[in-house]
């Protein structure tokens, strides 16, 4: 009877630390996790801000632009000052969304250093020894 509860009891103790193993690498990778989901949460948070400034400032400095610019104009010439104004004002903001969206685009994916690890783990665990 001894002999049958010697490997039974070996083998859950492997099987304990097994799962001692899995269960710290499982935390390990939460918290990776909540550690890039902060950042990303950060730099969300920075950027909307900063892009919300920048739109309302810009928006400002034109709009007091053009309108001492067509101030300063002949009377003849205020509307076709104020349609190159505006012809103008449009081209740098198409430039801009164009801009932004290809910062967005060219941007690594948000949890790639856990992906990366995920990855990892999966073809560590997957390889036949």
């Amino acid at each position: 009877m001894d002999r049958l509860l010697l490997p039974i009891s070996g083998l859950t103790g492997t099987a304990g630390r097994l799962g001692g193993i899995a269960a710290q690498i499982l935390q390990d990778r939460l918290e990776l996790l909540s550690l890039e989901l902060r950042e990303a949460k950060i730099l969300f948070a920075q950027t909307l801000l900063l892009a919300c400034m920048g739109v309302v400032f810009s928006f400002l400095g034109l709009l007091l632009l053009v309108l001492s610019g067509v101030y300063f104009m002949a009377p003849e010439w205020r509307l076709y000052a104020l349609t190159v104004a505006s012809g103008g004002s449009l081209l740098v903001g198409g430039t801009v969304f164009i801009a932004l969206y290809r910062r967005f685009g060219r941007k690594s994916l948000f949890f790639g250093q856990s992906l990366d690890q995920l990855k990892k783990d999966m073809a560590c665990f997957s390889t036949k020894n």
